[in-house]
């Protein structure tokens, strides 16, 4: 049984969810939703990483529409499924948004965000190592300069990638190696820079902070030819932590789009339409192993259909 399927079977018990949902089920018996149904749909929802404004709002809905005329329990799958689409339409009517779009005028510079153990070194090595695949001079600033270790894993990475890197003596503040890096990769021609960050706890405003300070240092010495994209790193299995990471993350650096790691394509699907609907944020990568191939580019149409459809 699929996510989606499981979610409305909790609700309904007997409501079977058949392959092509666009064709709700005829069942024996049919009954009716009632107001005590709807309360706990929306408690389900938010457990299945739906996000609390997402499963409030569709639930609101429901009530709205009892309050005019009866809904049988056999329509929830086209409903739920129609108002999950939904999520996806501003981020679908701007062209090519669920993809890595780079400038061919400047430089383009993809700032990696994220909560420590989310996966970030292994994304940056495995997006660097994509790059590099589609002809592009890549480097990588190893800005975490607290993490023990950090860099020499992220060296590790960007050999591994065969891209460019630099990293600067231990202790050495953040900002400056990133300022370094923009020198780095104007002078020596390259035309894509990737900057890791320190993982850091996103309830915690002064770590915070620095992040919104290390990306104004990037802004003040980019060109109007350069591009900067902001990209959050999350750990599928976080389940709705993730919207809270992305809220807070969002505030102090203007994201532009998610990489899921560890992600299964259904047990926590959910959090991509929470993602869309909250924050009008897509998903571009989704890592699916630990392999330098194992980053792959996020297929809306793919997701949607086995979403529903399992």
């Amino acid at each position: 049984m699929g996510f989606f399927s499981s979610i409305l079977n909790k609700i309904t018990g007997k409501t079977k969810v058949g392959a092509n949902l666009a064709e709700p089920q005829d069942l024996n018996n049919d009954s009716f939703i009632t107001e005590d149904m709807v309360a706990d749909l929306e408690a389900d929802l938010i457990r299945s990483d739906l996000g609390v404004k997402l499963a409030c709002d569709f639930c609101e809905m429901i009530s709205r529409q009892l309050k005019t005329a009866p809904i049988k329990e056999s329509e929830l799958p086209t409903l739920l499924q129609e108002f999950l689409l939904k999520a996806f339409v501003k981020i679908k009517n701007q062209e090519g948004l669920f993809k890595l779009k780079l400038t061919d005028s400047g430089l383009n510079i993809i700032l990696v965000v994220g909560v420590n153990g989310v996966g970030k070194t292994t994304s940056i090595g495995k997006l660097a190592f994509k790059l590099k695949q589609d002809g592009h001079r890549v480097l990588i600033a190893a800005g975490d300069t607290f993490r023990a270790a950090a860099e020499e894993q992220i060296d590790l990475w960007a050999k591994k990638a065969g891209a460019g890197l630099l990293r600067l003596e231990e202790g050495a503040k953040s900002s400056t190696v990133v300022f370094k890096a923009l020198e780095k990769a104007k002078n020596e021609g390259f035309d894509v820079l990737i900057i890791d960050t320190a993982g850091r706890v996103q309830t915690k405003q002064n770590l915070m902070d620095e992040l919104t300070k290390l990306k104004q240092v990037i802004t003040k010495n980019t060109s109007a030819e350069d591009q900067l994209e902001t990209m959050l790193v999350l750990d599928a299995s976080t389940g709705s932590n993730a919207v809270l990471q992305a809220e807070k993350f969002n505030e102090a650096t203007s994201l532009n789009s998610i990489i899921l790691t560890k992600f299964d394509g259904s047990a926590k699907g959910g959090m991509v339409f929470a993602l869309a609907y909250e924050f009008g944020l897509p998903v571009k990568f989704i890592g699916v192993g630990e392999k330098l191939e194992d980053l792959k580019e996020f297929d809306l149409d793919e997701f949607t259909s086995k979403y529903f459809n399992n």
